[in-house]
């Protein structure tokens, strides 16, 4: 007989970024597959396809199914060219304890006719129903006690304390009296886990699996337990950082196969808010490749989404747009055509917003929450300005046109470049607010320093550029020195509201969004007060529909999470109405852009795309990659459909 039963113990190391151990008894089985029927036969407490005290199910193991092991390995084996022909196998695992088992990780120790170790696999299961093969062929025979080690790079998810990377190291004995396993995880030459099992074994007797029960009469059932125990200490007592879950990205991947209860409830919710949809057509690939339609396919060729977690349901149930956004980003959803589904769903939203799911009300208060606690303050400005434009100027440099303009440009014919959009968007700001070589100009968040640079080298004129970002002041400073206009451009670290002096004109290029609605009247006021007599200042804002405006004040949405915390678009009536009733400025030319800006944003995404690796060499990871992709994406949607606008105001004294 070739099966054992192994008794001993597992002891788990952590090392970085803090210390922390755990150990405990455990018995794992070593089957030989081939034995599992007479097994069945002998062992009056072990079942193979049927209820026992201890079982092994076919479909506990490898793809779905009731195929037998043995059969699913062979595929797998010759999948990967594992030659010569395996013969005989080891599993070494948990078996089922009265029908329950969690196995974070099962081995699969492949022989040759000539018992002769091929292969082994390592079969690793999360607490979210996935599994996962590594099949780790061609190691290392060593000498004393390891007959074989592997090296493999990570590449699925299991502790919410480790990232997706690394490399791992296995070390494997033969499994005969005595069986010892190791596993070790790097990340480059720092050591980050170390988990192991030493155990003797015993022939699978009935007599010896008897005693194997009594003696350890709980431990199958101590797993997942152990797993939520030791999480919470990780996490509360010594703040170990959190990672969600990413969706799997390996093909290898096993996921789950069927939604729970509560996903399907939610997926039934979400079908019936997409049942709504007027306006286009929707088709939705679920992830056992079935297909579900939306809409209106007969009027339009319908938009693809493909989901590739269950988990999406409840996540938009919950959270709503910000939980749809963070779906993306996740990987829980993707399409071929991101900006024609955007633009679908943009176009049904009455249809389905967030205010028509009662479950997501809790995520919305406590959104909106967080949301008020980032307001516009001096302080606060600092913080928010900073968590988006101090990412780095490198990342910036990657997408943006070479003068660094992160606002809409001008396309006056089509085939036009990004820079000459920008270029074009500020000439026209400089012959609306007619500026000349006389004149000392103020700019309101300044950025890198494009615009003042242009405004001085184009007229001749003075510009002082005022930003919060240390990231854009140090860049701006330098392109000054850089251009050789030191006597002409000056710029400063400073708030708008702590700015003194008198100006000719005042420009500001999509700042106003970060001034907040609390705040516009002093924003106004301030910039009436920084101008001479018949001065004029020119502000360009992204707007929001006037009709949709009271809503969107009640609510956080994804971009003021993820992108722009602190961040608010106004509606042009809320401009009016300020501007009238807190100033003496006259509105003489309101200017409609945001066509151009879908095209700026396209530009900006194409950028992107194509530094990816550029990217991700800044230490940028898939999600962060990701969730950009969707902000370019949901306001090149918003501004193609009409749903947001930029706009130009020309204010005069």
């Amino acid at each position: 007989m070739n099966s054992k039963i192994f008794t001993g113990t597992i002891k788990h190391r952590r090392y970085w970024p803090v210390n922390h151990d755990l150990s405990y008894p455990v018995y794992l089985y070593a089957f030989d597959l081939d034995e599992l029927p007479g097994l069945n036969r002998r062992c009056p407490l072990f079942g193979y396809n049927k209820f026992a005290v201890t079982s092994i199910h076919d479909r506990d193991y490898l793809q779905p199914g009731n195929l037998p092991i043995k059969e699913k390995l062979s595929e797998l084996l010759r999948r990967h060219q594992i030659k010569p022909s395996v013969s005989n196998i080891i599993l070494i695992t948990s078996a089922r304890y009265f029908n329950y088992v969690f196995n974070p990780v099962s081995f699969y120790y492949c022989y040759t006719d000539d018992h002769t170790l091929a292969a082994i696999i390592a079969e690793v299961n999360n607490t979210y129903g996935e599994r996962h093969p590594y099949v780790l062929k061609a190691g290392t025979p060593e000498s004393g006690k390891w007959l074989a080690t592997f090296k493999t790079p990570k590449v699925f998810h299991v502790s919410p304390f480790n990232k997706v990377e690394g490399i791992y190291h296995f070390y494997f004995s033969d499994p005969k009296d005595r069986l010892e396993i190791k596993i070790e995880l790097f990340n480059n030459t720092k050591k980050i886990m170390a988990a192991e099992f030493k155990g003797t074994g015993v022939p699978m007797t009935p007599v010896n699996h008897l005693k194997t029960i009594i003696k350890y009469p709980v431990a199958p059932h101590l797993s997942i337990p152990r797993i939520y125990a030791h999480a919470f200490k990780l996490f509360f007592r010594k703040k170990l950082p959190f990672n969600g879950k990413p969706i799997p990205q390996s093909p290898m991947t096993i996921k789950k196969q069927t939604p729970g209860v509560f996903e399907t409830l939610c997926q039934k919710l979400v079908f019936k808010a997409l049942k709504k949809i007027t306006i286009g057509s929707l088709k939705m690939k679920m992830p056992n490749q079935d297909i579900v339609g939306f809409g209106r396919p007969k009027d339009s060729q319908p938009v693809m989404m493909e989901i590739a977690d269950c988990n999406f349901f409840p996540r938009i149930i919950l959270d709503g747009e910000i939980g749809f956004g963070e779906a993306y980003m996740h990987s829980e959803w993707d399409s071929p055509d991101l900006l024609a589904l955007l633009k679908v769903l943009i176009q049904n939203r009455d249809h389905f917003s967030d205010g028509n799911l009662l479950l997501s009300s809790f995520t919305r208060i406590k959104e909106k929450s967080a949301h008020d606690r980032r307001i516009n303050s001096i302080k606060n400005s600092t913080k928010n300005i900073r968590a988006h434009y101090d990412l780095s100027n490198e990342f910036y440099e990657l997408f943006l046109d070479n003068q660094m303009m992160y606002s809409c440009g001008i396309f006056e014919h089509p085939g036009d470049s990004l820079e000459k959009a920008q270029a074009q968007k500020m000439m026209r700001i400089l012959t609306q607010a007619d500026i000349r070589d006389t004149h000392h100009i103020l700019e309101i968040g300044c950025g890198w320093g494009g615009f003042a640079v242009f405004a001085a080298q184009k007229t001749g004129c003075r510009v002082t550029g005022i930003t919060i970002s240390k990231a854009q002041y140090d860049r701006a400073c330098q392109r000054v020195i850089d251009e050789g206009l030191e006597h002409l451009v000056t710029i400063k670290l400073q708030d708008y509201r702590h700015t003194t002096g008198k100006f000719d004109r005042i420009v500001s290029i999509e700042m106003v969004e970060a001034v907040g609605p609390q705040f516009f009247p002093t924003y106004f006021k301030q910039g009436q007060a920084l101008l001479k007599p018949g001065g004029r200042m020119i502000f360009q804002s992204i707007i929001i529909e006037d009709e949709r405006y009271n809503n969107y004040c009640k609510e956080r949405d994804w971009i003021q999470k993820h992108i722009f915390p602190g961040g608010h678009l106004p509606c042009l009536k809320v401009l009016k109405d300020t501007i009238s009733e807190h100033t003496d400025f006259h509105i003489s030319d309101v200017y409609h852009m945001g066509p151009h800006y879908a095209v700026t944003l396209a530009h900006w995404q194409d950028r992107f795309v194509s530094n990816k690796h550029n990217i991700a060499r800044l230490g940028f990871d898939e999600t962060f990659f990701r969730k950009w992709i969707y902000y370019f994406s949901i306001c090149e949607a918003g501004f193609a459909v009409g749903g947001i606008d930029d706009i130009q105001v020309n204010l005069t004294l």
